[in-house]
């Protein structure tokens, strides 16, 4: 299944969002109003490592692998690929794209994930995408200036 949304961020600068997509804390921002833990987290670069624990009736390990780094004078992008996943996943892929738009960000996520039957796809369906459909929120409320 896919989900992607693309939400556009006011007065950003591209050099800005970098260096708070690496942040913990901009992590820590994006999951505080949800049950989740962050056990690690390595960063965004190619290679980093990042595992979450999520509250869905017992405690679910999410591990994911940060790579396909790119990065121009107009956008950057990485994608998560999952590890270790939940709720009988078999593949998760989340790239993420933040692109300059006229003194603005745009930030698309792109979100592909599959599980063991499609049944399954669209029962789970709600509960992977919550979180991101929330972010057109939190995206334009966070303090990108720390």
């Amino acid at each position: 299944m896919r989900y992607k949304q693309s939400v556009i961020v006011k007065n950003v600068s591209l050099f800005d969002a970098k260096k708070v997509f690496c942040d913990i804390d901009f992590l820590r921002y994006l999951i505080s109003f949800q049950p989740v833990k962050v056990i690690q987290w390595d960063g965004t670069f190619d290679g980093a490592f990042a595992h979450m624990r999520f509250w869905f009736f017992g405690w679910k390990d999410f591990m994911v692998m940060h790579s396909n780094n790119t990065s121009d004078k107009v956008s950057f992008s990485f994608k998560d690929m999952g590890s270790v996943l939940p709720f009988g996943l078999t593949k998760w892929e989340h790239t993420h794209e933040v692109l300059e738009d006229g003194g603005n960000i745009r930030i698309v996520d792109n979100i592909e994930f599959s599980s063991k039957s499609n049944f399954l796809n669209y029962l789970i369906f709600p509960i992977l995408i919550a979180p991101i459909f929330i972010r057109k929120i939190l995206y334009k409320t966070y303090n990108w200036s720390n």
